[in-house]
C-alpha cells in the first residue's frame, strides 16, 4: 500500500466512524442496510465532501451502498479506466455518469457535440454503465428560447444513431430556474417532448424529482404521464436539496409511485448532507428506505 492508499484509508475510516448510528442502543446490521439501499446510487460529489475523490468509492462500500454516480471525466482531467479501478476495488457499481456538452442552444457545434458522445460513449463503456446525462441547455445571448430548442432538438436527433449503437442512453436532465437559472429546459415538459418526436429508444430523461418538485411539482402525475420517457432518477428533498425528510417532498409516495409505473434502476441520491451530517443522511435514507 502506497502513501496516498495508506491516507485515503485512514480518511475512510475516519469518516466511516463517523457514519455509526446516531441512535442509542440501535443496532443494523451490514445486510439490513446493504438490502435497503439496493434502489439507490450514492453522489459522491455531493457526499463526503470533507475527503479526497477517490476516497468516497470506498466510504460507498463501507457505508453499504452497492451504486455510486459521479459527475464530469474528461473536462475535470479525470481518467475513466482509473475511476473504474476505483469502483472495482471498492466493490461498487457505476449507475451514471455526466458528459460534457457544448451549448446546444447553437447550431454550429454539432462536430464539438459528436465528439463529446463519442468519449462519453467509451467512458461509460469503460465504467460499465449505460446511462449517460447529457445537459448543455445553457442560455445563449441573442438567441430565442424558441431557437434554442430547435436546435437543442436538431442536435440530439443526429446524435440518436452514436446511442443506439452503442446501447447507452442518453439522459437529458431538466432543471429548475431557483437553483439553476440561465437555462431554457425546465421541468418536464420540453425535455419530455424531444425524446417523443425524436422517438429513439437510447434518447430518455434523467427524471430529477428534486428540479421537478422545484420547477412545477405534482410530482406522482407528471411521472406517470412521463413514465416512457425516464431512463434514470435522481431525488433530493425540496427546497434546500437536502436528504429526504428534510423538506416538502413525501418521499415514500414518490418512490413508491416511480415503481409502480415500472422504473427499477438505482435512484440517484444528489443530495447535499443537511450540515454537513452524512451520518444524519445516512441514517435518513435507511428510514424512508425501510418505509417502502
Amino acid at each position: 500500500m502506497n502513501r496516498r492508499e495508506v491516507m485515503s484509508a485512514g480518511v475512510a475510516g475516519a469518516a466511516l466512524t463517523a457514519c455509526a448510528s446516531p441512535n442509542a442502543g440501535e443496532s443494523i446490521t451490514p445486510e439490513q442496510y446493504g438490502k435497503a439501499f439496493e434502489g439507490f446510487a450514492v453522489n459522491i460529489e455531493s457526499w463526503w465532501r470533507d475527503v479526497p475523490f477517490e476516497a468516497r468509492f470506498d466510504l460507498a462500500a463501507k457505508n453499504h451502498f452497492s451504486h455510486v454516480e459521479f459527475w464530469f471525466i474528461d473536462s475535470w482531467d479525470r481518467k475513466a479506466s482509473d475511476l473504474a479501478k476505483l469502483a472495482g476495488d471498492a466493490g461498487v457499481k457505476v449507475a451514471q455518469i455526466v458528459g460534457d456538452a457544448p451549448a446546444l442552444a447553437k447550431p454550429n457545434v454539432h462536430g464539438e457535440f459528436l465528439d463529446n458522445i463519442k468519449r462519453a460513449i467509451d467512458n461509460a463503456k469503460i465504467l460499465d454503465t449505460d446511462i449517460v446525462t447529457i445537459t448543455g441547455h445553457q442560455d445563449v445571448e441573442d438567441v430565442s428560447t424558441g431557437d434554442a430548442l430547435k436546435s437543442y432538438q436538431d442536435h440530439f436527433a443526429a446524435s440518436a444513431e452514436l446511442w443506439e449503437a452503442s446501447s447507452v442512453y442518453a439522459a437529458i436532465e431538466p432543471f429548475n430556474p431557483y437553483d439553476h437559472p440561465g437555462h431554457f429546459i425546465n421541468g418536464h415538459k420540453e425535455a419530455q417532448r424531444i425524446c417523443e418526436e425524436i422517438g429513439s429508444p437510447y434518447i430518455k430523461m434523467n427524471w430529477d424529482l428534486f428540479h421537478m418538485q422545484r420547477h412545477e411539482g405534482e410530482l406522482i402525475g407528471n411521472l406517470r404521464r412521463g413514465k416512457d420517457q425516464i431512463c434514470y432518477m435522481q431525488l433530493a428533498d425540496s427546497p434546500d436539496r437536502h436528504q429526504p425528510g428534510t423538506g416538502e417532498i413525501d418521499y415514500k409516495n414518490v418512490i413508491r409511485a416511480c415503481r409502480e409505473a415500472g422504473y427499477t434502476r438505482p435512484i440517484g441520491l444528489e443530495l447535499w448532507a443537511k450540515d454537513d451530517n452524512y451520518a444524519r443522511a445516512r441514517e435518513d435514507i435507511y428510514k424512508l428506505a425501510t418505509t417502502l
